[in-house]
C-alpha cells in the first residue's frame, strides 16, 4: 500500500530516528522503535527497493544528527538559564511576534544574547574572553513579558516585528509537570523551540527599523482586534479574535473548558482547518472571476502565507499551509493529488526546520489525525468505495448543469432525487464505517491529551463545522461595514446591524449545542491516561483487524466485540493500596486508592491559585476517578480544602459520597460553606474525634465505624471478607479529643492512623506540638502503637510541629514533607530537617520530587516519584 509512496518511508524513518534519540522516552520504548526501524529496513531490502532503502537510511542519519545537535543546544540553553535564574540580566534580541494580553505584552524574540553582568569588564584579552563566556549567552528563541505601563504614551513605543530591543529584567522559572495529568509548560515551550521566559522591567530600542510588511500586519491586527471588541459582546469578541486573529487571551477558562469538554477545542486555534477553508474559498473565488490557475494559486499562496504570519505560525497551520502549496504545485504540474505524500513531505520539512516540534502536542495531533484519515482511505474495499463516490459525484455534477440550463427545477428535481437517493444510500455504510473507525483510532489520542472522550463530538463537529464559513463571512462583512460611513446610508446601517445580529445568533447556537451535548447522558466517557505499551498494543490490534490489506471485511459482531474490549486497554484501579502525595505547592493533598475505593485527605493549595483546575481535577481524570467515596479534611485552612471545595462547587463530573470534618466543625462557622456545599452536592457529612474509624474490606467495602465495629467485623468475617488472602484497610482517628471549639484551626487538625496489613502511615494535618503530644497520649490510652513506616510531617515541616519526642515515639522510616518551592513561610524549618536526620527519617519532599507514590500489599511497600 505504501511502497509506491517513497516520501512516506522517508518521513517514517526520520520520525523513528528522532524518537529513538528522544531522552524523555523510556529506554524500553526506544528499543521498540529501533526494532520497528530494523523491521522496516529488512522489509525494504527483501522487496528489493534498494534505492528507497539507501535513501531512507541517508534520511535517517541526517535527521538523527540534526535532532541530536538541536536538542543538545537546547539543553545547554536551558542549563544556562538554570545558572542565571536568580540574577538580573540584560537581554537583546530581534522581535518576531507580538501578542497583546490583559496586563502585558507577550513578545517572541530570536537571536538573543543575555548579559548577566556578574563582574566588571576587564579589557585584557584573557579576562575579556572569560567575561564573554560567562555573560554573553546565546539563545535561539525566548518569550518576553513586557508590562503595558512600560510602553505607550510618555515612554518608549512598543517594539514591532523586525526591530531589535534591549531589555533589563530576569528569567522566570518554568515549573515542569510534577503530577500525573498535569500540563507541562516546559515541554510545550520545547515543542516551540523556546528556551525560556524573560520578565522585563525596562526596555529600549537598539535598532528601530522594522519590516514595512511586518509593521503593517501588526498594525492591521491591532486595528482588527480593537474593532471586534467595539462591535461585539465580550464572549463573542473573544471567540472571533481567536477565530480570525489567533488571540486566545480574550477567552475565559470556563469557555476554554466548555469547548474542550465538547470536543471542538480545535475551533479556537488557527489550525489547518481554518487555512484549508480560507485557502479553498479564496482560490475558488479567484477562479470564478476568470483568473488563471497559476495566478490564482500565487495570489492565494501569498494571502495564506501572510495570514500564517499574521496569526502566530502554529505547527498545524504550517502543515496545512505547506500541503496547500504542494497541492497548488501539483495542479500546475498536472500531477495527481496524493495527500499522504503531501503530508509526509510536510512532516519531513517541519522536522528538518525544527526537530523539537516533535514535542508539540499540536503538531502530534495534527499529523496523527490526518494520517489516520488517509489510512482509512487505503483500507480494504477502496476500489468499491471510489467507484460509488465517483458515481455520486457524477450525478451531482450532471444535474447541477441541468439545473443551470433549465430554470424549472420542479420538473428536474424528482428525476434528480430518484438517482441521488439510491446512490447516497449505497455509500452510507462505507461513510458510517469510516467515521466509526476514525474515532476509534483517535481514542488513544483523546486518552493521552484529554483523558476522556466526548461521545457526541462527532455529531457536534458535523453540525457546527459547516457554520464556520458563515462566521468568517459575517465577521468579515461586519468589520468591513464598520469602516464605512454607515450613518449616511440607511441600507449600510441595516446590513451591518443584521450581520452582527446573525453572528451573535450563530454564537448562541454554538453555545447551545455544546451545553446541550454535555447535558446528555454519557456525554463524557472517562478513559484515563493509557500506558504507552497499551497504546502500542491497541494500534497493533486495530490495524490487524480493520486495516490490514489481506484482512476480510469484519462482521458487525466482531466490530462490537472489539469495542467492548476497550476497557482492557484503559488504566484499571490498583488491586493493592496506593497512596499518592500530590505536589500541590504550598499545601497538602493525598489520594488513597484500593480497588474501587477512593479516599482523599485534604487537597488544597495557596501557592497555586488554579490548583483544582490544573492539578487535582486532571489527576482524577488521568486515573479514571469519577467518584470519591470519602474526603477527609483535617481542618479549614485554604491550603488543605481548596480542591475539595472547588469539586463541590463546580465539578459535577466527580461525585463525592462522604465528607469528613473535625468534630469542632459542628459548631464552627468557618466550616459553614463546606457543609452547605456538601448538602447541595448530596454528600453526607460526619465529624471525627478520637475513637472514630473506618474499616474497608479487601473489596474496598466499608465494614464499620466505631459504633458497630465489633458486630459488623464478626459478620464480615463469616462472609469471608477478612480471610488470609488479603488485608483490611483501617483509618483511625486519634485527635481531636472532642468537639470543643478551638480558635486556632491548626490545633483541631485531625490526626489519623492508616493501617494496611503491616504497613502504617500517620497523617497529621497542621497539628502543633501540643496536639502531637495529645495524639500520642490517646495512642497510649487505647494501647495502639504509634510506630509507623511513613510519617506525614505536620504543618509542612514547620518548627511549631514535629517535636523530638513525637519523632522518637513514631519511629518512622520516612518523613513526608508537603510544601511549595521558595514559600514565604520558610517551610521546612531547618530545625525540623535536622531533627529528622537525628532520628534517621529519610526525607520525601514534594517540592523536590513532585508527586510521591507509595504502593503496598500490606507486607512490603515501595516509594516512587513518577514525575521526578
Amino acid at each position: 500500500m505504501f511502497l509506491s509512496r517513497p516520501l512516506f518511508f522517508l518521513a517514517l524513518f526520520a520520525l523513528l530516528g528522532e524518537l529513538i534519540l528522544t531522552p524523555e522516552i523510556p529506554f524500553s520504548y526506544r528499543f521498540l522503535f529501533l526494532f520497528f526501524l530494523l523491521f522496516l529496513s529488512l522489509f525494504l531490502f527483501r522487496k528489493k527497493k534498494n534505492r528507497l532503502f539507501f535513501c531512507s537510511l541517508l534520511c535517517l542519519t541526517l535527521f538523527m544528527l540534526n535532532f541530536y545537535f538541536v536538542n543538545h543546544r537546547y539543553g545547554a540553553e536551558r542549563e544556562s538559564i538554570g545558572y542565571i535564574l536568580p540574577l538580573q540580566a540584560v537581554l537583546r534580541g530581534k522581535v518576531m511576534y507580538v501578542e497583546e494580553q490583559e496586563k502585558k505584552w507577550k513578545l517572541l524574540l530570536s537571536s538573543c544574547i543575555v548579559d548577566t553582568a556578574l563582574e566588571k569588564k576587564n579589557f585584557s584579552l584573557k579576562n575579556e574572553e572569560k567575561y564573554q563566556k560567562r555573560n554573553d549567552l546565546h539563545f535561539q528563541k525566548l518569550i518576553l513579558y513586557l508590562p503595558k505601563e512600560s510602553t505607550g504614551e510618555g515612554s518608549i513605543p512598543l517594539p514591532l516585528p523586525g526591530q531589535i530591543c534591549s531589555v533589563k529584567g530576569h528569567f522566570l522559572e518554568l515549573s515542569p509537570a510534577t503530577n500525573e495529568g498535569e500540563f507541562s509548560l516546559p515541554s510545550y515551550y520545547k515543542g516551540e523551540g523556546i528556551s525560556g521566559v524573560f520578565q522585563a522591567k525596562t526596555i529600549e530600542l537598539v535598532r528601530g527599523e522594522s519590516s514595512p510588511f511586518a509593521k503593517e500586519l501588526f498594525t492591521l491586527k491591532q486595528s482588527l482586534g480593537n474593532r471586534i471588541d467595539a462591535l461585539f459582546p465580550e464572549e463573542t469578541a473573544g471567540f472571533l479574535k481567536s477565530l480570525f486573529l489567533g488571540e486566545r487571551s480574550g477567552i475565559t477558562l470556563s469557555e476554554k473548558s466548555l469547548y474542550q469538554s465538547a470536543g471542538i477545542s480545535h475551533i479556537l486555534a488557527i489550525s489547518g482547518l481554518h487555512l484549508s477553508l480560507l485557502g479553498g474559498f479564496f482560490y475558488r473565488l479567484l477562479r470564478k472571476i476568470k483568473l488563471s490557475s497559476l495566478l490564482s494559486s500565487l495570489i492565494t499562496s501569498f494571502f495564506l502565507f501572510s495570514y500564517f504570519l499574521f496569526t502566530g505560525s502554529s505547527h498545524s497551520a504550517f502543515r496545512a499551509l505547506f500541503m496547500l502549496f504542494l497541492r497548488f504545485a501539483a495542479i500546475q504540474l498536472g500531477k495527481g493529488k496524493d495527500l499522504l505524500s503531501q503530508l509526509s513531505f510536510a512532516l519531513l520539512f517541519l522536522l528538518w526546520l525544527n526537530p523539537l516540534s516533535l514535542y508539540s502536542i499540536g503538531m502530534q495531533c495534527s499529523f496523527f489525525t490526518l494520517f489516520v484519515f488517509f489510512l482509512l482511505e487505503e483500507r480494504p474495499g477502496k476500489a468499491v468505495r471510489k467507484k460509488k463516490e465517483k458515481a455520486l459525484s457524477k450525478i451531482c455534477k450532471k444535474h447541477a448543469l441541468g439545473f443551470s440550463k433549465h430554470p424549472s427545477l420542479l420538473l428536474k428535481f424528482p428525476a434528480y432525487l430518484s438517482k441521488l437517493i439510491p446512490c447516497l444510500l449505497s455509500t452510507l455504510p462505507h461513510r458510517l464505517q469510516g467515521s466509526f473507525l476514525f474515532y476509534l483510532a483517535l481514542l488513544p489520542l483523546f486518552s493521552l491529551t484529554q483523558f476522556s472522550f466526548p461521545l457526541y463530538a462527532p455529531l457536534l463537529n458535523l453540525l457546527l463545522l459547516p457554520l464556520l464559513p458563515f462566521f468568517f463571512l459575517l465577521g468579515a462583512v461586519s468589520i468591513f461595514l464598520s469602516y464605512l460611513p454607515e450613518q449616511d446610508y440607511l441600507l449600510l446601517r441595516l446590513l451591518g446591524t443584521s450581520s452582527r445580529f446573525l453572528l451573535n445568533l450563530l454564537f448562541q447556537i454554538f453555545h447551545l449545542f455544546m451545553e446541550k451535548s454535555l447535558a446528555l447522558p454519557f456525554s463524557q466517557i472517562l478513559l484515563g491516561k493509557m500506558q504507552a505499551l497499551s497504546v502500542i498494543f491497541y494500534f497493533l490490534v486495530l490495524y490487524l483487524l480493520f486495516f490490514f490489506p489481506k484482512a476480510k471485511s469484519l462482521s458487525l459482531l466482531l466490530s462490537l466485540g472489539f469495542l467492548f474490549s476497550l476497557p482492557l486497554y484503559l488504566p484499571n484501579p490498583p488491586k493493592e493500596l496506593e497512596i499518592a502525595a500530590l505536589d500541590v505547592g504550598q499545601g497538602d493533598g493525598f489520594v488513597l486508592r484500593k480497588g474501587a475505593l477512593v479516599f482523599t485527605i485534604d487537597n488544597g493549595s495557596t501557592s497555586k491559585n488554579l490548583f483544582p483546575e490544573q492539578i487535582f481535577f486532571p489527576y482524577c481524570k488521568a486515573k479514571r476517578i469519577q467518584h470519591i467515596d470519602y474526603a477527609l479534611l483535617t481542618h479549614c485552612d485554604r491550603d488543605h480544602i481548596s480542591g475539595i471545595q472547588a469539586l463541590l462547587e463546580k465539578n459535577p463530573s466527580i461525585s463525592l459520597s462522604h465528607l469528613i470534618l473535625p468534630a469542632s466543625a459542628l459548631q464552627d462557622h468557618r466550616y459553614d460553606l463546606l457543609k452547605r456545599l456538601a448538602y447541595n452536592h448530596g454528600a453526607d457529612v460526619s465529624y471525627w474525634q478520637k475513637g472514630d474509624e473506618l474499616v474497608f474490606s479487601e473489596q474496598g467495602i466499608c465494614l464499620s465505624t466505631k459504633e458497630n465495629a465489633l458486630a459488623e467485623n464478626s459478620a464480615m468475617a463469616k462472609k469471608g471478607w477478612s480471610d488470609a488472602k488479603g488485608h483490611q484497610l483501617h483509618i483511625r482517628c486519634f485527635y481531636p479529643n472532642d468537639a470543643s471549639y478551638m480558635e486556632e484551626a491548626n490545633a483541631h487538625s485531625i490526626g489519623c492512623l492508616l493501617e494496611y496489613g503491616h504497613f502504617r502511615m500517620l497523617f497529621t494535618g497542621d497539628m502543633p506540638k501540643e496536639s502531637e503530644e495529645a495524639l500520642l497520649e490517646n495512642c497510649r490510652e487505647t494501647e495502639a502503637s504509634p510506630i509507623v513506616d511513613v510519617l506525614k510531617l505536620a504543618h509542612h515541616g514547620s518548627k511549631t510541629s514535629s517535636c523530638p519526642s513525637f519523632l522518637s515515639e513514631t519511629r518512622a522510616k520516612f518523613a513526608l514533607f508537603s510544601y511549595g518551592k521558595k514559600n514565604r513561610y520558610g517551610h521546612p524549618h531547618k530545625s525540623t530537617v535536622e531533627n529528622c536526620k537525628k532520628y534517621r527519617l529519610f526525607p520525601l519532599e514534594t517540592a523536590k520530587l513532585g508527586e510521591i507514590l507509595i504502593k503496598t500489599n500490606g507486607e512490603q511497600f515501595e516509594i516512587t516519584a513518577p514525575q521526578a
